[in-house]
């Protein structure tokens, strides 16, 4: 670690380690640029314990007229897929406001779109990352597929699949007799299926963040396990104040995931970015391997065979960063996933509660601060932070090295909600 000094002088500052941070430090450092990325628990957060899709095909919005018809019903469930904690309520109000106005018609056209431009090309970035920086054997192409028991979930899905295909999104709608074969401890009751080819996902998200910072450090690059606190503009760069000191970095990226907000202020950029509480349940003797990535339409979670066993991951609790986890919320996955899949060995599961990062239109947060292009901020990507890091981290290389990036990144920008 540097000495605490308070002319500790560096490059590039990177504050977060998580699976978009580390990505942006990796790149960056293999362009030539001193870095250190600040974060206490590098890979430990919401890079930990998501689902590990690598989902090109997340291309449809969350907030459609569908999704708000459907709130009042889901949220009278305190375990249905989306619900909100009644002392939250108040506060996400204005957040609740904005996921209204994005539904749209046009915007959710215009999000769907903006989400095509960045994610369709996933796994063929990931492809280049993984191998650059060493991890591409925690990376499967297997696909991703969409399982239903009830023709009425099938048929609640089909707008979603439309826009899919409308992106460009391979999808091949699948019968029951094809899912017995492709997946045979499906249980029978799952009788239609859509099956994405084109998606991966990863093995081990924990393992895969490590390999990006041992990646970032063979190249030079540093790590403080400290926090950053405040930061503030100064003439020859951008101070970062942590607990054990401060340091001036000349350049920095702010990619904190859902700790983002307040830093974000502090450089101009104010959003409504709020808190999307993601549980997993991890089994650790499944006693199957499934052969892709599945989704179940009529629970609304993911299953995915990893190094460790099989994780059921998924639901959204809009609750912020403070109240109690609700394990009750993981351990119904356990009922979920036995349903689907009836010979699940469910014995010592556990259960893992982290905090995703979402704005309201669904799309992230990349761009320079309003107030400075000495920082650039990469944050808000919730359900698809895993999906969007190598394209986030080749956008933030281009931005700091003064190129024209391939993206259009305006619909992006931090300052779309002023």
């Amino acid at each position: 670690m540097d000495s605490l000094n308070e002319q500790a002088r560096i490059e590039v500052a990177i504050i977060g380690g998580g699976v978009i941070g580390l990505a942006c430090a990796f790149y960056l450092a293999k362009n030539g640029h001193e870095v250190v990325i600040f974060d206490p628990a590098p890979g430990r957060g919401a890079s930990y314990g998501n689902a590990g899709g690598i989902t090109p095909g997340w291309v449809a919005p969350t907030a459609t007229m569908s999704t708000l018809r459907a709130l009042p019903r889901m949220l009278a469930d305190p375990l249905s897929p989306l619900v909100i904690r009644p002392a939250y309520l108040p506060r996400l109000a204005p957040w609740l406001w904005q996921f209204a106005l994005s539904a749209r018609a046009h915007r959710v056209e215009a999000i769907s779109k903006a989400l095509a431009s960045i994610a369709m090309s996933s796994v063929q970035a990931w492809e280049a990352l993984a191998e650059d920086a060493g991890v591409s054997h925690l990376i499967r192409q297997q696909g991703l597929l969409y399982v239903y028991a009830k023709s009425r979930t099938r048929t609640g899905a089909q707008p979603a699949h439309d826009l899919r295909r409308k992106r460009g999104v391979l999808l091949q709608d699948v019968d029951q007799a094809w899912l017995q074969k492709f997946v045979p401890t499906l249980a029978p009751e799952y009788r239609y299926g859509v099956f994405a080819p084109d998606a991966a996902h990863v093995v081990d998200p924990g393992a895969l963040c490590d390999g990006l910072l041992n990646a970032t450090e063979s190249l030079g690059g540093r790590l403080q396990r400290l926090a950053v606190t405040d930061v503030a503009l100064e003439p020859t760069g951008v101070r970062l104040h942590t607990a054990k000191g401060s340091w001036l970095a000349e350049r920095i990226v702010l990619a904190c995931g859902a700790h983002s907000k307040e830093l974000a202020a502090q450089l101009g950029a104010r959003v409504p970015l709020d808190v999307e509480r993601g549980y997993h349940a991890m089994l650790p003797t499944p006693g199957l391997e499934l052969p892709t990535q599945l989704l179940d339409g009529e629970g609304k979670y993911a299953l995915t065979s990893m190094r460790d066993g099989l994780r059921l991951a998924g639901t959204v609790e809009l609750g912020g960063l403070k109240l109690a986890p609700n394990y009750a919320r993981a351990q119904q996955l356990l009922t979920h996933a036995k349903r689907l899949l009836p010979d699940l060995d469910l014995r010592n599961p556990a259960y893992w509660m982290g905090f995703r990062p979402s704005l309201p239109d669904g799309l992230p947060v990349i761009g320079f601060a309003p107030d400075s292009k000495r920082a650039v901020l990469a944050f808000g990507h919730a359900h698809i932070g895993v999906t969007l890091a190598p394209v986030t981290a080749t956008i933030v290389a281009d931005l700091l090295a003064g190129r024209q990036s391939s993206f259009d990144i305006a619909p992006f920008s931090p300052s779309r909600y002023a």
